[in-house]
């Protein structure tokens, strides 16, 4: 009886042990995904600064964690080995490329990125692929919500006031994070919800004012749906809209709706940035042709770059240049240093302006070429120093034209990532061929070309569609886990379908749900720790150093922002213009301290000279000490004013909660429906 006993439990350790890792599968699939998708973890970045061992501690715990169980589930389940072998083939030539640069922190962003990508796709195959997809579309709701909730408050998470960014905090990433996490995941919405849906995440990209994303986000919905009607015209069906869900999701419409009229009504900060936004669209043209003409006139300046720099064999023994097949570098590093053809030293370049290196057997034709490429380079970074504040539009053409001129000199090779981010070519195709050199075109056509490869219907086209409209706009989608997550969670769901694994398409164990919730509820907890921790330890004042370019002359005096905080929406700058709390800030010239008056709408000067006061929550307006121009008078200007916690704050919370709740009634309820 023993041995028979002995050799049941040896036939059921297996399926105990598949058990066992389906759950930790789907716990840390949903905790992952959760952590990151929602913009948890990369808001809470700044919490590590100046904290290296405990910022080892949770990421390497994290990732080593999530490493592990990779590697036991592909050990274990070689169905799941075998759907991911050639996505794992395509990851190692993606990232083979790396090894060819000194590895910096891009580098590091992109690795990470990938290798969190793949582990989400091996544990949603090992679990419930559709219940995976679920939470997806559900943080996405939570990122749309967060986005309005950042609309209605003047002083929310964005770092750009007027246009709603979530804990994304840039507007033009969280609408990209909407974008792809939409496109991946809305198949997964029951079709009595999935309009609704659509219009609330078609409401959030708006209110980012991402007129580049709106544009891709146009083309995802349009191409499925016009090939759909093709697909019916050819088969001589009649053509049927099915409207069931468009009532709920006109409410909600009309309830944005709303929400859009109070931001208006309340955030003045919005109304001008929409309006900055259409006059942009409206005014492109002049700005290029100004920005071309500034580029050219800035290029004139240089006439020794345009000549081309043949070294001497003594100046050649002496600077010890690169190696004939070393590509050239921008701002290269000592260790490779080369004649360089601009006629002025590295310190005297520009902010934002890159500089080519000529290699010492450059050819007299190619050198002119080359050099001629360095002017032009040279001059597209003095007029992109400040381009984005004439029109954001064309300052994305000049990046990409920088770009350009970087790869055609960058060598077979490329530059690596940490150069080419610097570049910010605002155009992931560009990034990683000025990185990686002509092979780097691959890696993301590769991306693009999963995302098609496994689609089997017009309605999987959208997200193909919608990663190629973020690539040709942004260079953050291989760089930044939040953007990737939900393309790696679109390609496995499709590639699920593909297997036809009817069970892990449909439906999960009891467990299983149990487990996708306690993951959900993991990573909300976690941004609660987060949020408690940074409420203990940031100090009751914040404290900066004012910027002389964002000085203007007002009431007499000369009126500049706050210094944000470290994490924005959480806390507040306190009542200034009228709060006695406000009695402890205090403002510094060059350690002088500045007498705070209080402020009149009807004083005229509203300051003199040594003085400052608050006419609104979030800026300063001050005079200096002998009324001098603090803009060019050498001094320094050091504020500290006291914080409070953000009704924002409370709101989020409060959201996330509810948001933690109907998800996991969702879950609980799918897993009832699916199983009966």
């Amino acid at each position: 009886m023993s041995g028979i006993a002995h050799s049941e439990r040896s036939a059921n350790s297996p399926h105990s042990l598949r058990a066992i890792l389906t759950n930790i599968s789907a716990w840390l699939c949903a905790f992952t995904v959760v952590i990151y998708q929602s913009w948890f973890m990369p808001y809470f970045l700044p919490f590590f600064t100046g904290r290296d061992e405990f910022a080892r501690l949770v990421f390497h715990t994290l990732y080593g964690g999530i490493l592990f169980v990779v590697i036991a589930v592909l050990a274990a389940r070689r169905d799941v080995l075998g759907a991911v072998l050639p996505l794992a083939i395509a990851a190692v030539m993606a990232v083979a490329p790396v090894a060819l640069h000194p590895i910096g922190i891009v580098a590091e962003c992109y690795l990470i990125t990938l290798f969190l990508g793949g582990a989400a796709i091996v544990f949603m195959l090992a679990s419930t692929p559709a219940m995976v997809l679920r939470i997806s579309a559900s943080i996405t709701v939570l990122s749309a919500v967060t986005c309005f909730l950042d609309l209605l408050f003047a002083n929310g998470f964005t770092n750009t006031p007027g246009r709603a960014a979530g804990l994304a905090i840039n507007p033009n990433v969280a609408a990209a994070g909407l974008l792809l996490g939409a496109a991946a995941s809305y198949r997964a919405v029951s079709q009595k919800w999935r309009a609704s849906f659509l219009v609330l995440i078609g409401a959030a990209l708006l209110a980012t004012l991402s007129r580049s994303t709106f544009l891709a986000a146009f083309g995802t919905v349009a191409v499925p749906v016009v090939i759909r009607i093709w697909q019916q015209f050819r088969s001589d069906r009649r053509f049927q809209i099915d409207l069931n869900g468009w009532g709920r999701a006109a409410v909600v419409a009309f309830a944005l709706l709303g929400v859009i009229g109070i931001a208006l009504a309340t955030n003045a900060y919005f109304r001008l940035a929409m309006n900055e936004s259409f006059a942009g669209v409206l005014s492109v043209g002049r700005a290029l042709d100004e920005a071309s003409e500034a580029v050219d006139a800035s290029r004139d300046r240089y006439p020794s770059a345009a000549v081309p720099v043949v070294p001497s064999p003594a100046e050649v023994s002496v600077n010890q240049p690169a190696p004939p097949d070393s590509p050239g570098g921008i701002e290269p590093p000592p260790a490779k240093s080369a004649i360089s053809s601009t006629p002025h030293p590295e310190t005297d370049r520009p902010a934002g302006s890159a500089a080519l290196s000529l290699q010492s057997d450059t050819p007299p034709s190619s050198a002119a070429s080359q050099s001629a490429n360095v002017a032009k380079m040279r001059a597209l970074g003095e007029r992109l120093a400040d381009e984005g504040k004439r029109n954001s539009i064309s300052a994305r053409a000049l990046f990409l034209e920088r770009g350009l001129l970087a790869y055609r000199e960058g060598g077979f090779f490329g530059r690596g990532l940490e150069e080419a981010q610097a570049l910010v070519p605002h155009n992931t195709f560009l990034l990683f061929a000025i990185a990686f050199g002509h092979l780097g075109w691959l890696i993301p056509i590769g991306l693009v070309g999963f995302a098609f490869c496994f689609a089997r219907n017009p309605g999987d086209l959208g997200l193909g569609i919608a990663i190629v409209g973020v690539m040709l706009t942004s260079h953050d989608i291989l760089l930044t886990p939040s953007l990737f997550l939900p393309v790696a969670l679109g390609i496995g769901g499709m590639l699920a379908e593909r297997r036809a694994s009817a069970r892990k398409l449909s439906t999960a164990r009891n467990s299983e749900s149990w487990s996708f919730a306690f993951g959900t509820a993991t990573g909300v907890a976690a941004f609660a720790a987060g949020c408690a921790a940074i409420l203990l330890v940031t100090p009751p004042l914040a404290g900066g150093r004012l910027l002389n370019g964002t000085m203007l002359a007002v009431r007499g005096g000369y009126e500049t922002p706050l210094p944000r905080s470290q994490f924005p929406g959480l806390f507040q700058f306190d009542d200034l213009p009228g709060g006695s709390s406000s009695q402890a800030s205090h403002l510094r010239e060059d350690r002088t301290p500045l007498q705070r008056v209080d402020w009149s709408s009807h004083g005229w000067p509203a300051v003199r000279q040594g003085e400052y006061t608050f006419r609104r929550r979030d800026a300063v307006l001050f005079a200096a000490t002998d009324s001098s121009d603090p803009r060019n008078n050498g001094r320094t200007y050091e504020i500290a004013v006291p914080l409070s916690v953000s009704a924002l704050c409370f709101i989020l919370l409060g959201a996330i909660i509810a948001w933690l709740i109907a998800t996991v009634i969702s879950i609980r309820g799918s897993h009832r429906v699916d199983g009966s």
